[in-house]
């Protein structure tokens, strides 16, 4: 009676849910957040991604490879209700550094990188790459708000590399853009100064895999794959987070969404599968061979055992009947 009387309660309690509403942003960092709100209480979130489940919650991030229908489903004890929107890879990865900033610059490999400079119409600006720290570094001239093609030994033959509005513009990052960058200025009066910046190229992940296999022994193990430089795992599973690495081993009852997170510091990907425990018919059967053969062995061993005692009564039974005849034989004699 008071159990039905809670759950006439809680019903009572909770707020149909209303309209729901799907919005989705591209991060600087190359990751796709995608929000979903409604009104009612209580609300469960829950999302799919073209018919494959996603993360729980109303907030959920995506790796910017995505592409296809993102569902949003909104669920309480009294009613259900779901936005289904189209969603688009987001654009490429471009990077905005300064040589004002203190910190590092991580530039993706293959994409934009916007280095900010100085007002290029108040110095006359040299950007050097330091390799020996000597007069001998590669050097770049800018003067007006244009590169000097005569004094420019640090971009030879890349088109794809300019300045435009105080930005150093390179629209193709290569490996051989990593080092640390001197920006060298001076103004009318002939007063030189210097900034420095420390730039770091990393490619950026690549799809990303996850398999699951369940062991012998009833362990079950996740692995987690992708392209990339470094990379740095982590896992949830039905929202809660895991360990971190990209093998992880799971207990035989695991059961439910497991998201495998890939990231750099250019970009991050994700990978969502649906896992169930492990069936224990492969346990079952291996013990049901260790037990049977442990008893065909005592059998086996039962049966040698009994087939020796046999053996030894009946040579004994043919001695005595020996011994016997022969001491017959004797009395007879005599």
């Amino acid at each position: 009676m008071k159990l039905i009387f809670g759950l006439m309660l809680l019903k009572t309690a909770a707020s149909p849910i209303g309209s729901v509403e799907v919005s989705i942003i591209c991060c600087s960092s190359g990751v796709m957040r995608a929000f979903c709100s409604s009104d009612g209480d209580p609300l469960l979130f829950s999302w799919t991604l073209n018919g494959d489940p996603l993360m729980d919650g109303n907030i959920i991030d995506l790796d910017e490879g995505t592409d296809g229908n993102i569902s949003c489903s909104v669920k309480n004890h009294i009613s259900h209700r779901q936005k289904t929107v189209s969603v688009k890879h987001c654009p490429g990865l471009e990077v905005n550094c300064s040589f004002n900033q203190s910190d590092l610059c991580y530039a993706a490999l293959g994409h934009k990188l916007n280095l900010l400079m100085v007002d290029t119409s108040r110095y006359n600006l040299k950007i050097q790459k330091i390799i020996s720290n000597t007069q001998d570094d590669p050097v770049c001239r800018v003067r007006n708000g244009r590169i000097r093609e005569s004094e420019c030994d640090l971009f030879t033959d890349r088109p794809e590399v300019s300045v435009i509005n105080g930005f150093l513009i390179i629209n193709g990052v290569i490996r051989a853009d990593s080092g640390t960058y001197r920006l060298i200025l001076e103004d009318s009066y002939g007063t030189v100064t210097s900034r420095y910046l420390q730039v770091i190229v990393e490619a950026p992940i690549g799809s990303v895999e996850v398999s699951i296999i369940c062991s012998s022994s009833g362990v079950m193990r996740a692995s987690c794959s992708s392209d990339g430089d470094p990379l740095l795992f982590s896992w949830t599973l039905n929202g809660d987070p895991l360990m971190d690495g990209n093998i992880i081993d799971l207990d035989e009852g695991t059961d439910g969404i497991i998201s495998c997170s890939v990231k750099n510091h250019v970009s991050h990907r994700q990978k969502t599968v649906s896992v169930k425990h492990c069936p224990e018919s492969v346990v079952f059967v291996l013990v049901w061979c260790f037990q049977m053969m442990f008893l065909l062995g005592l059998l086996g061993g039962f049966h040698i055992y009994m087939r020796h005692t046999s053996g030894k009564k009946q040579e004994d039974q043919q001695v005595r009947m020996s011994r016997f005849r022969e001491g017959h034989e004797h009395t007879a004699e005599d």
